[in-house]
């Protein structure tokens, strides 16, 4: 099956400029739709989407509709969007720009917000439960990593199966809400091959998954002898950190809720997005390297 082309990453300073835009979205009270948003813009609900996913980046007109919707001036943004301009403009030439920092939107009575609130969990259940009632409260977007040396399937604890079951039927939910849930998996290779068993749930998990619009699935080949740190990025407000080894069921983390934490775990997140193979693509190399190394 041939794979899916694979849109070039955007811009780092598109994808700057998109968390703040989401910042400043989180700092208001009203917490505008994305349908209102559109009615604002002038422009299609996708549009929104895309602009607050880092996937394109907005018109100064569609710029200072999005501030005004959340109560605050456009004009204050107008310089910051003329540098974010120039930066994507400097990168498309090639030329290298520096990395501008994210604004600290608060004012000094938000120097408090330093202390992270941070949920600690101190074994599967915990985690997953957790993990799960989230995903059941999301709005618009789940980004989850799965890479361990041990197929789902193999640590079948009710809670850590709920999970995955969770994060499908959310994915399948018939919805008037634009969802998307972006999944990397960790095959694990040896000399160049698959862990086989990773590899019969891949292509399980392939068929079950691939007529499911709002859900993608990408492969990182997975050369370490050991699980790597997981996470489940929701919406943009909350990260789950998942921390495993040992015995296959043992695994604790935390969560943390707060909006600049954030960006950095989603900004890492379709760092590797952009790099890796579609999942059906990936299985159609397999079976294309399986088939010529029978032949010889």
């Amino acid at each position: 099956m041939p794979g899916r082309r694979h849109s070039p990453k955007p811009p780092d300073a598109q994808l700057a400029f998109a968390a703040e835009l989401r910042e400043l979205r989180r700092r208001t009270y009203r917490k505008p739709t994305e349908e209102a948003f559109a009615r604002k813009m002038g422009c299609a609900r996708s549009t929104v989407s895309a602009i607050l996913n880092g996937r394109r980046f907005p018109t100064w007109e569609h710029t200072a509709a999005f501030v005004e919707a959340c109560g605050a001036d456009p004009s204050k943004w107008r310089e910051r969007w003329l540098q974010v301009n120039r930066e994507i403009e400097e990168a498309a030439k090639g030329q290298a720009v520096p990395v501008t920092p994210l604004p600290f939107l608060g004012g000094p009575e938000a120097e408090a917000d330093a202390m992270l609130a941070v949920h600690w969990y101190r074994n599967n259940r915990e985690f997953y439960e957790a993990a799960s009632a989230r995903v059941q409260q999301a709005r618009s977007e789940i980004r989850v990593t799965y890479t361990r040396r041990y197929p789902p399937t193999q640590y079948t604890t009710p809670a850590s199966a709920r999970y995955f079951e969770t994060i499908m039927e959310w994915a399948g939910e018939k919805s008037d809400d634009e969802r998307s849930v972006r999944r990397i998996i960790g095959i694990p290779e040896r000399n160049g091959v698959p862990d086989s068993d990773m590899l019969s749930w891949a292509r399980q998990h392939y068929e079950e998954s691939k007529n499911i619009l709002t859900y993608e699935a990408t492969v990182m080949r997975w050369t370490a002898a050991a699980d790597a740190l997981n996470m489940a990025l929701i919406d943009d407000s909350v990260v789950f950190l998942a921390f495993s080894g040992g015995p296959r069921q043992k695994l604790n983390g935390f969560s943390v809720e707060d909006p600049t934490f954030m960006t950095y775990f989603a900004t890492y997140f379709d760092q590797l997005w952009a790099a890796l193979q579609p999942l059906g693509a990936y299985l159609s190399t397999v079976d294309a390297d399986n088939s010529e190394n029978s032949t010889e």
